[in-house]
């Protein structure tokens, strides 16, 4: 017997706490611009102990995560993974994971435009722009928190394989961020916003896209039988 769907009532309970998580963000983006748009402390700290040398497997890692989660890297991946819900038939899974990459991407780059953050220094790698939130680390969150929410709900995944969806989204997000901070392209607090208000997209995209109770698509009972 197949487990029931399980990302209905996740995307439901966790809306709340996706609109906390965007209210935090806009929050802290705010504090930053106004009273402190340095490094904190916890960012020193790792911007000294982060790091990748030349020629080494973990500056390529870095280099490859940097380009799968630029602007054309994270467009196609979301095209990819929408184009084969769609061949799959599953047009609000689609919808739902464009939906969240577009949330994100409209809601990172309003807050970088007005809190506009200076970027490490020693970068070991380009990058442009201000650098509160990620967008690296929101892109990486907001495609796989948006599929394994999808995974979460099918019916043909056994517990297992949820968890193990799981796991890989968790993995894919945190090594991007390692990436933005070992390329010292962004602080630390910048990949933990980013990859927040990846997930708080992905959750509110979710809860728009879900179909409704069944209860509440059915028609109405018919009063003259």
């Amino acid at each position: 017997m197949s487990a029931p769907p399980q990302s209905r009532s996740i995307a439901r309970r966790a809306t709340p706490w996706a609109v906390v998580g965007l209210v935090l963000i806009a929050g802290f983006g705010a504090y930053l611009r106004f009273a402190h748009a340095g490094p904190f402390a916890i960012d020193e700290w790792w911007h000294g102990v982060a790091g990748v040398s030349d020629g080494s497997v973990a500056r390529a890692i870095a280099v490859f995560m940097a380009e799968a989660g630029s602007g054309i890297g994270a467009a196609a991946c979301t095209a990819i993974a929408t184009a084969l819900l769609l061949a799959l038939r599953r047009p609000r899974d689609a919808a739902s994971v464009a939906t969240a990459m577009l949330i994100g991407i409209a809601a990172s780059e309003t807050i970088k435009a007005l809190v506009l953050r200076p970027r490490p220094w020693e970068q070991l790698y380009h990058a442009a722009g201000s650098s509160y939130p990620s967008g690296h680390s929101m892109g990486a969150a907001a495609l796989a928190v948006s599929l394994a929410l999808i995974a979460a709900e099918s019916r043909r995944l056994s517990r297992t394989a949820t968890r193990w969806a799981w796991v890989i989204a968790a993995a894919w997000i945190v090594t991007m961020m390692w990436s933005r901070t070992a390329l010292h392209v962004h602080w630390l607090s910048d990949t933990v916003a980013g990859a927040l208000l990846g997930i708080c997209a992905a959750v509110l995209a979710r809860r728009l896209w879900e179909r409704p109770p069944a209860s509440m698509s059915a028609a109405p009972p018919r009063l003259d039988a």
